[in-house]
């Protein structure tokens, strides 16, 4: 299990009462939560639980019915909010990669800094070699994206993420898409991301990265947090039946 983070400056993230409806569907139910600058926070819980979309309401992709959400110092719920400038702080990596299609792997990684943040073309070359280094893909960032493996385009895209010097990264689940022998691929680069002290909040199946690198698993259901507590609780001592069963379901699917 992953060091204890003592927040110093107030929480990166702060979510209170947050409810978030899709016509008559509950998506989120009041959930409050923090998140510490250099937390790993990982949820869990089964398909349609409000995992992704609490993670969407995050970096301002959808806007809660109700309830308040502060990022970064910034209000994602303000009518005066520009996501942009909040996007610039939070990088978030989908199940799909999402890459251009017509832009190597350097290039796809060096777009953002060059367009977003104005920097120069030699700048955003460094940067983008640089970042393709540290997700081990070092001597591949003139391949194409249909040239790479399934693992090796989502650590582009983690690459892509980083490229802007995000304060928070979130994980909507990156191993979900990959055959599973890439899965290990994408968890080594984010377990190093932890180690480095990135901020993340990661929604994944994948127990055993949450065993070994979250400060705290948070299992959600119905749109509401059931449970959270560190790992060694969560996962072998759940408190709720609701969490029993869950991981009973994951235990015996996975083997």
């Amino acid at each position: 299990m992953a060091d204890q983070v003592t927040a110093t400056d107030g929480p990166i993230v702060s979510i209170r009462g947050l409810s978030k409806w899709f016509h008559r569907v509950h998506a989120l139910d009041d959930v409050s939560m923090e998140i510490a600058r250099g937390e790993v926070v990982v949820l869990i819980g089964p398909s349609g639980c409000g995992k992704s979309t609490l993670l969407r309401c995050i970096n301002g992709l959808e806007r809660p019915t109700s309830g308040s959400v502060t990022v970064c110092g910034q209000s994602p719920t303000g009518h005066d909010h520009d996501v942009n400038r909040l996007r610039r702080k939070v990088g978030m990596v989908f199940q799909h990669f999402h890459l251009f299609p017509h832009l190597t792997a350097l290039q796809n990684v060096a777009l953002a800094p060059r367009h977003v943040l104005g920097l120069s073309e030699a700048e955003c070359q460094e940067r983008a070699s640089a970042l393709l280094d540290k997700v081990g893909l070092s001597g591949r960032g003139g391949a194409y994206p249909h040239k790479l493996s399934g693992g090796q385009q989502q650590r582009v895209a983690i690459a892509r993420a980083l490229a802007m010097e995000p304060e928070l990264m979130l994980f909507d689940e990156p191993t979900s898409a990959l055959d599973p022998e890439l899965v290990g691929e994408v968890l080594v680069t984010m377990r190093q991301l932890a180690a480095d002290g990135m901020t993340m909040c990661v929604v994944t199946h994948e127990m055993g990265f949450a065993r070994d690198v979250a400060h705290r698993v948070l299992f959600m259901d119905h749109g509401r947090i059931v449970e959270e507590g560190p790992p060694a609780q969560i996962l072998t001592n759940p408190r709720e039946g609701r969490t029993r069963d869950f991981l009973a379901r994951v235990i015996r699917d996975s083997g």
